[in-house]
């Protein structure tokens, strides 16, 4: 048997027999992290940089066979460890073995660490350790490693469902997302359903095509409340909402204006009545409206309690002779009721509305 470390050059010979066990890299592990089946060794004949071996339904049966009479799981290590005599600490367990449709398929149990490694793509590569006849057919699978020295020719790395692939037959998972009409985060269940789906419709009578799923932007009852249509898209529902906020905000600022006004006009309501009533002068009507916008109530109480500044019912005004000049007390007395001479003049002693 010759063995064959598939991480170094080297190699060593420990005997001649009519199997020769190699160590075959084989393809990535999913990229997205640790899957649960992975594709150990391709179907048909594979060109390695070990030889060229075969593996046609006579090898897969072999390899069925021999894992199942030996009734305990196969090992997944690191960097082919088991094969070193060297302590080789498990990377994961493969529970069972089938057939695939180009490979042979392995489902695993990983340990956390080799998740880890998955996950931060610090491990791509799988490498199963076969054992080989001298008509070159595979009749056997001892262990399988993680190792990021691939060794069979022109192996591609593997697509999300971590598939052996032989050629450039592959497609990207984003186009095949595409094609399905997926969203752009769909899982591999969500491609797998769609997959079936469409060779079930394949196989059924021609039936119209599916329109593409529409884009769920809100339920019906949100859209009822925007007054928008079922169909409407999210563009649509974003300009409704901020729409909405936008005319909440000028609601609001055209409240406030009127809330403003109506107070300026009391304000002047309650001045202009405190100079009627002789509450005040017309030297504090300024001090008066500052008081009454802070403080409507309480300049109505000041109001209350407040005498007469100007005696209103004991100020008569004379009538004056067009061109005659008022005297000294009068003036002071209109200017405190804020009269001017030229309305006295005019009005004389009729009663002025302030």
């Amino acid at each position: 048997m010759t063995r064959y470390n598939a991480i170094t050059d080297g190699t060593e010979e420990v005997s001649e027999t009519m199997e020769t066990l190699i160590a075959l890299q084989a393809g990535t592990i999913d990229l997205s992290g640790a899957p649960e089946e992975i594709k150990i060794l391709p179907l048909g004949e594979v060109k390695s940089t070990k030889g060229t071996f075969l593996v046609d339904d006579a090898s897969v049966d072999m390899i069925l066979k021999s894992f199942k009479d030996r009734k305990i799981d196969l090992v997944v290590d690191y960097e082919h460890q088991t094969l070193l005599n060297v302590q080789a600490p498990a990377s994961g367990w493969i529970t069972e073995l089938r057939k695939g449709a180009d490979a042979i398929i392995g489902k695993v149990q990983w340990t956390q660490k080799a998740k880890e490694y998955l996950k931060n793509r610090e491990y791509r590569y799988l490498s199963p350790t076969i054992m080989v006849r001298k008509d070159r057919r595979v009749s056997a699978v001892s262990s399988v490693a993680l190792t990021n020295s691939p060794a069979i020719d022109g192996m591609p790395a593997m697509c999300k469902d971590n598939g052996l692939t032989k050629g450039e037959n592959t497609m990207d998972l984003k186009k095949l997302i595409e094609v399905l009409g997926l969203a752009e985060d769909a899982t591999e269940e969500d491609i797998l359903k769609a997959v079936k789906k469409a060779a079930e419709a394949a196989g059924a009578p021609e039936t119209p095509p599916a329109a593409p799923p529409a884009e769920v932007v809100a339920n019906s009852t949100i859209l009822g409340l925007l007054d928008l249509p079922d169909t409407a898209s999210t563009a649509e529902v974003s300009a409704k909402i901020v729409g909405l906020k936008n005319g909440d905000q000028q609601l609001a600022l055209r409240v406030h204006q009127l809330e403003e006004a109506a107070k300026e006009r009391e304000t002047d309501t309650l001045v202009q009545t405190a100079l009627k009533d002789g509450k005040i002068t017309a030297a504090q009507k300024e001090w008066a409206r500052s008081y009454a916008l802070k403080d409507a109530e309480g300049f109505k109480k000041f109001l209350e309690l407040a005498g007469p500044a100007v005696p209103m019912g004991e100020i008569g005004l004379k009538d004056a002779p067009e061109g005659e000049k008022l005297d000294t007390n009068t003036m002071a007395i209109l200017k405190n009721l804020g009269i001017s001479a030229e309305d006295a003049k005019k009005y004389g002693n009729k009663e002025v509305t302030l």
